[in-house]
């Protein structure tokens, strides 16, 4: 910090290392399955008598119906981020003052500590699948391994500028405002799986007589024969799966725009005003993994045309061939929808993080403040607000509160509209007051009386949009996650009133929805009143 005058000026750096050891939660134990079958009846026929059998005296017996194990991955991150900054505070004149500041944000490539990291790289050939594009690598050096350790390649664009002033009109009156760049820190747990994928392992115990004999007796032990040890380093390891994606710009760090202006008003010597406008754009936001569309093996909405009895079929049926359809790779098992995927040799392609989400805030705020007496104050605040977005509602794209894509091309479109979080009429008292203790008092009188506080806050607010859905029928020809109905024109989506009782009656007026149709798209926003 150097200071000259009344102009202060100060440089930081803030650095900050993370390691994230997870190595707790997994079940090392295995699960083991005793079943009615293992100690029923069966008749010469060989068929089991029904209410016959208890899983308990099969478990006395050590008659293991089915059982699995679980060989777990003891992962260690790591991940790094580095802030230099720079602030300047300059006084100009008696009535102004200016502020002015530079900040970089930048977030390192993540590692792991032995290099038990993998994921799905959209440019490798699969050996499993045809050499088509697509498969799993892995960290490190060695045999198969990709001669990385960082998957991610975060870019060095996070400047931050910020700029504000407050200027004095008068003795009662203040104007302040400002502007700036501000950015986040893409959070490791996305509530989607660890890139690990091959690195751990679940044998599994199948019984293969349907329970007339156990899979294998308990005091044997889990049939050692079935156990492969990882790590599997495999680039087909995941075909016919989801797969996990670590995408290069998945540390895209999450940018916001603030903007303010307020104006504070001293109305008399106690009572307080102030007038707020404040806005945010949010970019860059992190976003759930279908957001990706095509990339995320969602198929193109032009495949519905075909029709669902062809896209049922098998891509090897003749009705298929007749479409001009094929399977795209030797050994390919699935019907046609799964054939037109970007990468039919897997389901869903999962990224962790993607920062493809936007969102825009806008807020009047108006506080009161009186103190009224000595010890009693109070507050009452009202903010009229909109909150959009386009579905990215948290710094965890795969969190709870994502609504699933309805359009896998046109969602950024489509989706744009209320946030889950938008209230537009909150309502905010709040008072405090210090109790008077007793005149005089002493000794235990005055710990006892003396020093009591009352405060209390009452918070009103509109109440949160609700997300309307409806019988998905395009899931298995298109894979996304949600269809939504229309909305009809005029109609009142609120069907309660004043006395609405939820006992009695519903909330929602259904008839103000109505269905689009098969393999048709509603029109109805993502989160609806």
């Amino acid at each position: 910090t150097w200071i000259a005058g009344r102009n202060t000026l100060k440089v930081g750096l803030e650095y900050r290392t993370h390691t994230f050891p997870w190595n707790w939660g997994d079940p090392v134990g295995g699960w083991f399955r005793f079943h009615t079958l293992g100690t029923g009846g069966y008749d010469a026929a060989g068929n089991n008598l029904s209410l016959t059998g208890d899983p308990y005296a099969s478990f006395l017996l050590g008659q293991v119906h089915d059982a699995n194990q679980h060989i777990p991955v003891l992962a260690e991150f790591h991940e790094e981020y580095l802030s230099p900054y720079v602030n300047a505070e300059l006084k100009v004149g008696r009535r102004l003052t200016l502020t002015a500041g530079l900040r970089f944000d930048y977030q390192f490539g993540r590692t792991e500590t032995d290099d038990q990291y993998s994921t799905f790289d959209p440019n490798t050939p699969n050996p499993g699948a045809g050499n088509l594009p697509g498969a799993l690598i892995f960290a490190g050096t060695g045999p198969g391994r990709s001669g990385r350790r960082e998957f991610e390649k975060p870019k060095k664009d996070g400047w931050g500028p910020r700029l504000g002033f407050a200027y004095r009109l008068n003795d009662k009156t203040t104007l302040r405002g400002g502007y700036g760049i501000y950015y986040a820190g893409v959070a490791f747990n996305q509530f989607i799986s660890l890139p690990t994928m091959g690195f751990s392992s679940n044998p599994i115990a199948f019984n293969l007589t349907n329970g007339l004999s156990p899979a294998f007796s308990l005091d044997d032990g889990f049939p050692t024969e079935l156990i492969r040890f990882p790590p599997f380093i495999d680039p087909t390891f995941a075909n016919g799966g989801n797969i996990l994606w670590v995408t290069e710009d998945g540390l895209t760090q999450p940018r916001f725009q603030n903007w303010s202006l307020t104006l504070k008003r001293r109305l008399t010597d106690n009572i307080m005003l102030d007038v707020s406008y404040i806005g945010n754009r949010g970019s860059r936001l992190s976003h759930r993994w279908d957001r990706r569309g095509l990339d995320a093996n969602l198929n193109d909405p032009a495949v519905l045309e075909l029709g669902p009895a062809l896209l049922y079929a098998p891509a090897d049926s003749e009705a298929a061939a007749e479409a001009g359809i094929f399977p795209p790779y030797e050994g390919f098992v699935g019907n046609v929808a799964q054939a037109l995927r970007k990468y039919p040799q897997y389901q869903g392609i999962r990224s962790r993080t993607n920062p493809l989400g936007r969102s825009q805030y806008h807020a009047l705020q108006i506080v009161l403040e009186q103190r009224v007496t000595r010890g009693l104050q109070y507050r009452v605040g009202y903010t009229l607000s909109r909150l959009m977005n386009d579905g990215a509602e948290n710094a965890q794209g795969n969190a709870w509160g994502y609504a699933g894509v309805q359009d896998p091309l046109n969602w950024a479109v489509e989706d744009w509209g209320r946030s889950m979080d938008d209230t537009p009429h909150v309502f905010l008292v709040g008072f405090t007051w210090d109790l008077p203790g007793p005149e005089n008092a002493t000794g235990w009188r005055k710990a006892l009386l003396d020093g009591w506080n009352v405060s209390g806050i009452l918070r009103y607010e509109s109440g949160r949009p609700l997300g309307i859905t409806m019988a998905n029928d395009m899931a298995g020809f298109l894979f996304n996650g949600v269809k939504r109905p229309n909305r009809v024109p005029g109609a009142d989506p609120v069907a309660a009133g004043k006395d609405f009782d939820p006992n009695t009656g519903p909330y929602l007026n259904r008839d103000a929805w109505a269905d689009p149709g098969p393999l048709t798209f509603g029109d109805a926003p993502k989160w609806d009143h």
